[in-house]
C-alpha cells in the first residue's frame, strides 16, 4: 500500500471511528462490552434470522423500513461481527456524507472496508479499547472478558492500532494462517523466538510469553471442540527499535478476516 493510499484510507478510518462514537452516544452505550443488537433496535432496524441464505448478513427493505437477516451461527461472537457489519452497511452512507463523496462514485472493495472499519469501531471503539489495551498491557485474555462480543482474533488484530511496532499472527491447526503488522517494511518469516512461543502454547494449552533477540513474544491459546488455535503478539523489546514489519493493509479491509 503506498504511502498516498494509506493516508486517504486513514481518512476514512477516522470518520468511521467517530461515528461509531457517536452512534454508541445515541444509543445511551457508555461502557463494554457493546451488544450489536440494542444498536441495531435503538437504530430501528429489524433483525431476523435465515438460516438458509448463502452470506452471514444481508440487508433488505421490508415493509419500507431496513431490515437485517442474519444467519444463525454457533459462536455469538461471529453473530455479533455480522450484525455490526450490517449495522455499518446501513449507516455507510453517512460516512460518505461526512467525506463529501458520491455513493455511486465508491468502488465495492471501499464499501467492504467501510462496513467492516464501522464493525469493528462499534464492538471495540478506539477511544475505550485503546486506553484498555495499553492498561492491560496488549494481553488479549484480559481484554476479551471486557470486549466480550469481539473474537479474540478482532482483538488481537486491533492492537495493531496501538502506536508501538507490533507484528501479530494466528495460527490454526498447527499452520500460521494469519501474519499482520502496522510497519512499513515486509514482515519477516517466522522468528526463533516466536517459533518457541507458539510450539510451547501449542502444546502446553497455556498462556506463554518470552523476550530476546530484541523482542517480547506474547502467546494465548484460543481453542475450541475440535480445532485448536493460538494467536501471537511481536513487539520491540523495550529500548530496541530494530524489528521490521509488514506494509499492508492491517487496518483497512483485513478487518473482515477477524469472523
Amino acid at each position: 500500500m503506498t504511502t498516498a493510499i494509506r493516508d486517504e484510507f486513514s481518512v476514512w478510518l477516522r470518520e468511521c471511528s467517530l461515528l461509531a462514537g457517536e452512534i454508541l452516544d445515541d444509543c445511551g452505550i457508555e461502557a463494554p462490552p457493546i451488544d450489536a443488537w440494542a444498536i441495531a433496535r435503538t437504530l430501528g432496524l429489524r433483525v431476523a434470522f435465515d438460516a438458509f441464505q448463502q452470506g452471514r448478513g444481508r440487508l433488505k427493505c421490508i415493509g419500507g423500513r431496513t431490515a437485517i437477516l442474519v444467519r444463525p451461527e454457533e459462536r455469538p461472537e461471529r453473530e455479533q461481527w455480522t450484525l455490526a457489519h450490517e449495522i455499518g452497511e446501513a449507516v455507510a452512507q453517512r460516512v460518505y456524507a461526512r467525506l463529501d463523496v458520491d455513493p455511486r462514485d465508491v468502488p465495492p472493495q471501499r464499501r467492504e472496508q467501510v462496513a467492516n472499519a464501522m464493525a469493528s469501531s462499534l464492538l471495540l471503539p478506539d477511544d475505550w479499547f485503546l486506553h484498555d489495551a495499553a492498561h492491560c498491557d496488549g494481553d488479549v485474555p484480559r481484554l476479551k472478558a471486557i470486549y466480550s462480543t469481539a473474537s479474540h482474533e478482532l482483538i488481537l488484530l486491533n492492537l495493531l492500532k496501538l502506536p508501538e511496532l507490533s507484528l501479530v499472527s494466528v495460527f490454526d491447526q498447527g499452520r500460521l494462517t494469519r501474519r499482520r503488522s502496522n510497519g512499513q517494511l515486509s514482515g519477516p518469516p517466522l522468528m526463533a523466538l516466536e517459533r518457541r512461543i507458539w510450539r510451547e502454547v501449542h502444546d502446553t494449552g497455556r498462556p506463554v510469553e518470552g523476550t530476546g533477540d530484541g523482542i517480547r513474544v506474547q502467546g494465548w491459546p484460543v481453542c475450541e471442540p475440535g480445532w485448536k488455535r493460538e494467536l501471537l503478539r511481536t513487539t520491540v523489546a523495550e529500548g530496541l527499535d530494530g524489528m521490521q514489519m509488514a506494509d499492508d493493509d492491517a487496518l483497512s479491509g483485513e478487518l473482515a478476516f477477524a469472523e
